[in-house]
């Protein structure tokens, strides 16, 4: 029998059921039937269009601006709270409002007034910042007033909130270009306000922040 003849013996064929060509293909295909189908990734055009959904914001963090944060605070007259009665942990950095209601019961080297402003940064992240007003007695230092102003610079320029220690007093750090304008939440100052303060709200004598203050289990 001639090499010819044996490469067309159709008993040769059948050995595996395929042809040399449906052989050499199957050794080919991938590992995997349902290998990933890169067509199945591809969006449509008309959906990539449909406008994205807004995230709002559900809290906001009650603090001052950091050392080296550019803020911006809000200059509507509507979008601050003053003569807030509120209660400064130093040691963990927190603040509390207390409700007028229970002053009465607060010495006065528990708390003090503030005015509440919305602020912003260059990451687009919003909060409550709480400016030191006065003392329950009525006293007003350098670093109350001095704090009222730069919050009052910080409505129309961009800076850093810098505490000059010699003087007593804070300071404003302008940015050295011209930045864009910030962008503010559509939500009203009072569901900010709610939003930022819900958690942080004395309301009554067992509070646990009224019970550290006093030294009750």
């Amino acid at each position: 029998m001639s090499k010819s003849t044996e490469n067309t013996n159709p008993i040769l064929h059948s050995i595996d059921g395929l042809t040399p060509e449906n052989r050499v293909q199957k050794i080919i295909e991938h590992p995997d039937p349902e290998q990933l189908d890169p067509a199945m990734f591809c969006v449509d055009q008309s959906e990539m269009d449909q406008p994205v959904v807004k995230a709002v914001q559900t809290n906001y963090s009650i603090r001052k601006p950091e050392k080296l944060e550019f803020v911006r605070v809000h200059d509507g007259e509507d979008y601050r709270a003053t003569n807030v009665p509120f209660i400064s942990l130093k040691q963990s950095k927190e603040f509390y409002i207390v409700d007028p209601a229970l002053r009465k019961d607060l010495r006065p080297r528990e708390y003090w007034f503030g005015t509440v402003f919305l602020v912003t940064n260059r990451l687009e992240k919003p909060f409550l910042w709480i400016v030191t007003t006065q003392s329950p007695t009525g006293r007003v230092s350098d670093w109350y007033t001095s704090g009222l102003e730069c919050a009052d610079i910080l409505t129309r320029e961009w800076g850093q909130l810098v505490a000059d220690q010699d003087a007593g007093v804070y300071q404003v750090s302008f940015a050295e270009e011209r930045l864009e304008e910030p962008k503010w939440p559509e939500q009203s100052f009072k569901e900010i306000f709610h939003l930022g303060f819900k958690r942080r709200w004395i309301s009554d004598l067992n509070h646990p922040v009224f019970k550290q203050l006093r030294g009750r289990a």
